[in-house]
């Protein structure tokens, strides 16, 4: 999110220094943070070194206690991420299914795995002593052609339907990320593909599907939207 406005694709580490501030104060609070870990080096000589993993997708993720329950279609859910979301809304039938704006905005979607090792190198290795680095996979994909890859493992044969909901205010478009930097420096990348990854994390729905950890609350009644 500290891309959010960057206009250079992909985005290099190096263009944070051009491009304009986040607009969102969530992206904003992001580019804060690295602020204060630099400060605290040229103040303190405290090291840092600042890692931004791209859009993680893997098990084990839970609802957040502060989440809030939403409604996407006739599908109540709570705020989460596009993956386990539209895994959910899949799951319970809904049809067409229900995305968020146009389906345009192309994201890295990224083993959780793959963010794992690399964090691990990062944090180990001396080079990156006062470094930054994008940790992602280097092949993107837009929210629609995510949702009919999960609708196709889901539903095989039938036909992909959907609808385009209202976006959120801030719905970033672009966030491709350069890779160069990590694979050069440390030898960091993540080669999983996204269909390898929905193969562990659709089966791992499917258990948690009703559990209070992933927050997938009720199936509505259309005529109740």
């Amino acid at each position: 999110m500290v891309y959010e406005c960057c206009e250079t694709f992909p985005s290099k580490e190096s263009d944070l220094k051009s491009c304009p501030p986040p607009q969102s104060t969530y992206g904003f609070q992001k580019l804060a943070c690295e602020y204060f870990a630099k400060g605290a080096w040229e103040q303190h000589q405290l090291p840092y070194t600042i890692i931004r993993p791209f859009n993680a997708v893997g098990i084990g993720e839970q609802r957040a206690t502060t989440d809030s329950e939403v409604l996407s279609g006739n599908v109540k859910l709570a705020m989460s991420h596009v993956v386990p979301d539209l895994v959910q809304k899949i799951l319970k039938g809904q049809k067409p299914l229900h995305i968020l704006g146009a389906g345009n905005q192309k994201r890295h979607y990224t083993y959780a795995g793959d963010l794992a090792k690399g964090i691990v190198k990062c944090i180990m290795d001396p080079r990156s002593k006062n470094q930054d680095f994008n940790i992602s996979t280097s092949v993107g994909h837009t929210v629609l052609e995510l949702a009919e890859v999960i609708w196709k493992k889901l539903n095989g044969d039938v036909p992909f339907e959907y609808v385009s909901d209202e976006p959120f205010q801030h719905d970033v478009q672009m966030r491709v990320p350069c890779v160069q930097k990590a694979k050069e420096m440390l030898g960091i990348e993540c080669l999983t593909s996204l269909e390898e990854a929905l193969e562990e994390v659709i089966p791992w729905i499917k258990e948690q599907v009703g559990r209070p950890r992933i927050g997938w609350v009720s199936m509505c009644s259309e005529s109740g939207r």
